[in-house]
């Protein structure tokens, strides 16, 4: 089966592309073909091993109908079975390529973050798509609350490999507690760094915290951390390829989101035996972190975020390294691709008018 994959950006270093990657390299039964309309630095191209049944196309124009004719040639030319559509945009110009050369494709949306907040899929937009992957049980519930039939949503966890992972130690009984960030530094946007850093501000214990990513507001971040007087006990380490082959030893991950899709660093953290303090944020976190692995705090609760941090430096050695990578073996790649593959093969045997059925969806509003 030929599947195109269209995302309007991606930012090059995100738990997105590092999805992707993972699709393209482990699902040899289908051929692939990433569009990027526009692009930030293709770091992540390194993730991609696969040498055959694939490619990839960057369009750096940034004129939108230049984008459009990228689009429209490179489908063409690939003939897809399926276009899967990272945003309301994407679908959008795969139904009309498909409606002005009638072809027959079916258009599946693919969000990976949440719907409500953010723009990524406008609600008349999903009205273009015939199918929906939900890559987490809150993003399922935003697609239905928006009108999207549930029959017609597919909830698919993003995956990771879990197998022959180093575990990450546990400090001493008597060194400061250790705390790790991974993503990119966004004050008061999705990431909330602010939240983090006046958090670990009035901890009151011994801590030390490695932030690992860049971004827009780092800048902001170190400034703020003088102004806090905690810039002692951060280490910035910037962007990796894989944070996590310069972490040995650690307390925990924190995440302190106002909304995820489906955070991979957390799934990450675990698959390496590591708990995870993390907000309840709409879509994601929830899917993944229980009792055995870490601790979820109600969203802009600051006070018992800090409570968490504390709560894991008291009790260290109180999580089970192992029973915290069982916790995410079913997110594992493997399961992930026979689950994705039988999801292409429901979507192909629909032979439903593909025109009609977008137009039905479309009576959204």
């Amino acid at each position: 089966m030929k599947i195109t994959l269209i995302t309007q950006y991606l930012e090059g270093h995100g738990g997105t592309e590092r999805v992707i990657s993972n699709l393209v390299n482990e699902d040899l039964k289908n051929e692939y073909q990433v569009l990027i309309p526009k692009s930030g630095k293709p770091e992540w191209l390194q993730w991609i091993t696969r040498t055959t049944g694939y490619q990839l196309k960057i369009c750096h124009a940034q004129d939108t109908q230049a984008q459009k004719e990228f689009i429209e040639k490179n489908v063409l030319a690939a003939e897809p079975d399926i276009v899967l559509g990272l945003e309301g945009r994407a679908c959008v110009t795969a139904y009309q390529i498909r409606k002005k050369y009638d072809l027959h494709y079916k258009i599946v949306s693919w969000g990976h973050t949440s719907i409500a907040e953010s723009n990524i899929f406008a609600r008349q937009e999903l009205a273009f798509s015939e199918y929906h992957l939900a890559i987490s049980t809150g993003i399922k519930k935003q697609l239905i609350k928006l009108g999207v039939p549930a029959q017609k949503i597919f909830l698919i966890y993003n995956p990771i490999r879990t197998v022959n992972k180093k575990t990450i130690s546990t400090p001493k009984a008597n060194a400061p507690f250790h705390a790790i960030f991974i993503g990119r530094i966004l004050l008061d946007d999705q990431k909330n760094v602010r939240m983090l850093l006046e958090s670990m501000a009035q901890l009151n214990i011994p801590w030390k915290l490695d932030i690992f990513g860049k971004g827009a507001d780092l800048p902001k971040a170190k400034t703020l951390a003088n102004d806090l007087h905690i810039s002692q006990n951060i280490n910035w380490q910037g962007w990796m390829p894989n944070p996590w082959e310069a972490i040995n030893e650690a307390d925990c991950l924190l995440l302190c989101s106002k909304y995820e899709g489906f955070p991979m660093v957390v799934i990450e953290a675990a698959s390496y035996g590591l708990p995870i303090v993390s907000t309840n944020c709409p879509t994601g976190p929830a899917d993944i972190i229980n009792s055995h692995n870490g601790i979820l705090t109600p969203m802009n609760d600051q006070k018992a975020f800090i409570a968490a941090c504390r709560q894991i430096y008291r009790l260290r050695g109180k999580y089970n390294h192992t029973d915290i990578k069982k916790t995410v073996l079913k997110f594992d790649v493997s399961r992930y691709i026979k689950h994705i593959e039988n999801i292409y093969n429901l979507i192909a045997a629909d032979n439903k008018n593909t025109d009609k059925s977008a137009i039905k969806l479309s009576s959204l509003s």
